[in-house]
């Protein structure tokens, strides 16, 4: 659904929850890849606790958060302000998406879009996507992109997901990467993808992409859909 050539402004209306699972059949270049080169890496060391890991939202923001709500997280974590956000309803889904741009989320992590989404019909926030790289940066440093993917791979691997869907370092072709996915017991969804198309005329490694996202549910998102007894 995304083309490999997309800008800031069509990332940012094709950030929402069908296009996450879509993301899935895009390739991998192994290039620059560290994270997945080898098949055995597929499993990571798993944490030694008990205690299960719930996925409800980003740093302050939490599933279910009214426009308003998103907004003053929004502020309480970054200190942007609502004259700064970036605030449109997508045109075929009917979403609200907020979004915004943060410089370093971690340390040495480079620029990051973020792109808050509230459901079409609750106008409550379904889910938070996060984007380094290409376009946020016209040439993003690949070994910061990649270095930033396994650090959070590493940081999700070690937490209590439910090992049905679950996934680390599972290569999806020859250009994309299924860094990690994890589902807790409610099935809200982590999912985080590195994407290096090779474009012809163009360097290896100028069009790597990472994308964090954090879905409420991916089963049955909150979106604009036609009835089948409407056409």
């Amino acid at each position: 659904m995304l083309n490999n050539r997309f800008r800031i402004k069509r990332f940012q209306k094709n950030c929402r929850c069908v296009v996450v699972f879509l993301f899935v059949f895009f390739l991998l270049n192994g290039t620059a890849l560290a994270a997945g080169k080898k098949s055995k890496e597929t499993r990571s060391p798993r944490s030694s606790t008990d205690e299960v890991f719930t996925v409800d939202g980003f740093r302050s923001a939490r599933f279910g958060m009214t426009e308003k709500e998103v907004m003053r997280a929004i502020y309480k974590d970054f200190r942007i302000s609502k004259t700064k956000m970036e605030r449109h309803i997508h045109p075929t889904e009917k979403t609200v998406n907020l979004g915004i741009t943060i410089e370093n989320i971690l340390p040495g992590s480079g620029p990051a879009k973020v792109f808050y989404i509230l459901g079409y019909k609750s106008r409550r926030l379904i889910q938070i996507n996060i984007a380094w790289g290409k376009p946020v940066m016209p040439k993003p440093d690949a070994s910061q992109v990649v270095n930033l993917a396994n650090q959070l791979r590493d940081h999700f691997a070690g937490k209590r997901f439910q090992e049905k869907g679950r996934a680390v370092n599972a290569p999806l072709g020859q250009d994309a990467i299924l860094v990690f996915r994890g589902q807790d017991a409610a099935g809200r969804t982590v999912l985080l993808l590195l994407i290096n198309p090779k474009i012809e005329g163009q360097p290896e490694n100028q069009n790597i992409t990472l994308k964090l996202s954090y879905i409420q549910d991916p089963e049955k998102p909150d979106v604009f859909q036609i009835k089948d007894e409407e056409f």
